[in-house]
């Protein structure tokens, strides 16, 4: 994937861990204290202990609030030396020396990489046509990909600040940038960004949904719904902004996935690819906290010593 480079800042990491739930977290903490650079990767896509339950379950806690546990996971990490930051991964390059992440403002370097983004994202969730042209026309960085389409027609997808914000950019860069915010009742953006965007005179396609993404080898147009009515619209891009499906990230990056969309792994955590591991529910393993946590020891050991060895 290209990027605009003036954007986006670099950075490296010994270990680096996209994820940050109990087994990101554990890992985190497991490679910090043994002295490596630990980069955890935290995405929109919150832990499910964020949400807050009583947990009961939890060795050493007869009783636990799971947004109060996640906050020790997180405090243990970063007292051993994790760097913990907010970013979602757009694309990946498992099989070069060294690995390489992209997020939306940042292009990382890593000697290892350890999967613990929780549990896919259903393919239910995402539009007809997304994971196929993904690349090839779908994107999920404004900032990365925008500068490919100056001139064209584009379309944007989200209903956030920050899909108004990726518009705006997306409109700066030069596109022919149009708006489409979903069926949602509420309109979650701020007053200012919309004013913003409305002086610009970008289209805006109220309570529209994007029924399909149609093109042989890369986008061509989009089914797009209204009010029972469809209709198609031709664009060269689309860009879709919300939680990033890791699916297809995954299969596109080599990632060998089972009949049930998990990270294969063995009994050590390794993936099919060197120096790349996953543990936590994004395996589909025990899919409870205890045994998230000990895959992420497990992942976390198995990467040092596999940098060890090189």
């Amino acid at each position: 994937m290209e990027t605009d480079e003036s954007k986006i800042k670099r950075g490296s990491a010994d270990i680096l861990i996209i994820g940050a739930g109990p087994a990101g977290l554990t890992a985190g903490l497991y490679a910090a204290r043994a002295g490596k650079k630990t980069i955890i990767l935290e995405g929109r896509a919150a832990s499910r202990l964020s949400i807050g339950y009583s947990l009961e379950n939890y060795p050493g806690f007869i009783s636990i609030d799971s947004r109060e546990l996640l906050e020790k996971f997180r405090e243990h990490a970063q007292h051993f030396g994790a760097e913990i930051i907010n970013s979602d991964v757009i694309d990946f390059n498992l099989t070069s020396e060294p690995k390489y992440v992209t997020t939306r403002d940042l292009f990382i370097e890593a000697k290892t990489v350890i999967l613990a983004t929780g549990k896919p994202l259903s393919k239910a969730n995402m539009i007809p046509g997304e994971e196929r042209l993904l690349g090839a026309g779908v994107s999920y960085c404004a900032t990365c990909d925008g500068p490919l389409y100056r001139s064209h027609k584009v379309i944007g997808i989200g209903n956030s600040d920050e899909a108004a914000e990726d518009i705006l950019n997306l409109h700066q860069t030069g596109c022919e940038a149009h708006w489409i915010l979903g069926d949602l009742k509420e309109i979650n953006v701020s007053e200012d960004l919309m004013e913003e965007i409305k002086a610009k005179n970008i289209p805006i396609y109220l309570k529209t949904v994007v029924k399909e993404i149609v093109g042989k080898q890369r986008v061509e147009r989009v089914v797009i719904q209204k009010d029972g009515k469809e209709k198609e619209i031709e664009v060269s891009g689309i860009f879709i902004f919300r939680d990033i499906p890791t699916v297809p990230l995954f299969s596109k990056a080599g990632i060998k996935l089972d009949h049930g969309q998990c990270v294969s792994v063995d009994r050590f955590q390794k993936t099919n690819l060197k120096g790349v591991f996953a543990a936590g529910d994004v395996t589909c393993g025990g899919m409870q906290i205890v045994s998230a946590a000990g895959e992420g020891c497990v992942a976390a050991m198995q990467a040092i010593k596999y940098i060890r060895k090189k």
